[in-house]
């Protein structure tokens, strides 16, 4: 996606100005809004892309404004958090109110570009469900002395991809020339591709930026059909869901033909 709206709501004017001018910069429509009330009803009216919300705010705050979304069924679009708060109890509430990702203010401003680039490119929608309760549930282990920080926690992103991508790069050695031309394959290949990332995955960052390892994994691969991956980006809670997604996950890639759920089909 090359254009799109971002809502911003923040409770300080000054922080909403400069992030505004940021996100237009970045060739994006910016939305303002000071409180909750205000952003629920630009959600309604504007429907935006992407949502970059503050967490401590006079009244209702950020976790209450994205449970509220939801509730509503207005939450169907990527948010991030951004707060002054890099402390490990904001990032477990904000992955129960319905958060996708985490930005600590102060940061450069190309870490919120980076962060606000890739939701509105990538197709995903939101962080997976079951990849959400696995980031709850690694945060929850984690004790409150030892968490180093926030952005620490996302600093093993590039091993991880790099690692993954060895592996499915050899992998796709051992099919035929016109793997992936069928969505089958695709959909199979997304189901084996989440599962290496989910089990490379050491701590709550990691699974935090799934959607992005995924995503980078794809973009690294030499195949001609990386493009028609963003569709099923697009639906992925749908497609993982999908016998065959969840079944190719936890063998090597091969020919669907191959799988013994096809052949299973073929008997009946």
């Amino acid at each position: 996606m090359k254009d799109g709206t971002v809502l911003l709501l923040d409770d300080e004017p000054v922080v909403l100005q400069v992030n505004a001018a940021a996100v237009r910069h970045f060739g994006f429509e910016a939305l303002i809004a000071e409180n909750a009330e205000e952003a629920t009803a630009l959600v309604r009216s504007h429907r935006p892309s992407l949502i970059v919300s503050d967490i401590q705010m006079p009244g209702e705050g950020g976790f209450d404004f994205m449970e509220g979304l939801e509730r509503a069924g207005l939450k169907n679009m990527p948010a991030i958090y951004l707060t002054g708060y890099d402390d490990i109890d904001i990032v477990r509430g904000g992955l129960r109110a319905g958060g996708d990702d985490f930005i600590i203010k102060g940061g450069p401003v190309d870490a919120l570009r980076h962060r606000i680039a890739f939701w509105m490119a990538s197709g995903f929608k939101e962080l997976p469900a079951e990849v959400r309760r696995r980031a709850l549930q690694a945060a929850n282990l984690v004790k409150g002395d030892s968490f180093g920080g926030v952005e620490a926690n996302f600093a093993g992103a590039s091993k991880l991809v790099q690692s993954v991508r060895r592996t499915m790069a050899d992998e796709l050695k051992n099919v035929p020339g016109s793997y992936g031309e069928r969505l089958v394959d695709r959909i199979c290949f997304m189901g084996r591709l989440s599962n290496l990332v989910i089990k490379e995955s050491d701590a709550f960052g990691d699974l935090i930026r799934f959607p992005e390892h995924i995503d980078a994994v794809v973009r690294q691969l030499d195949v001609p059909w990386k493009n028609e991956m963003w569709p099923l980006f697009q639906r992925f809670e749908d497609w993982s869901c999908d016998t065959r997604f969840v079944l190719a996950g936890v063998e090597e890639l091969k020919p669907f033909t191959e799988y013994e759920w096809f052949i299973d089909e073929l008997q009946v």
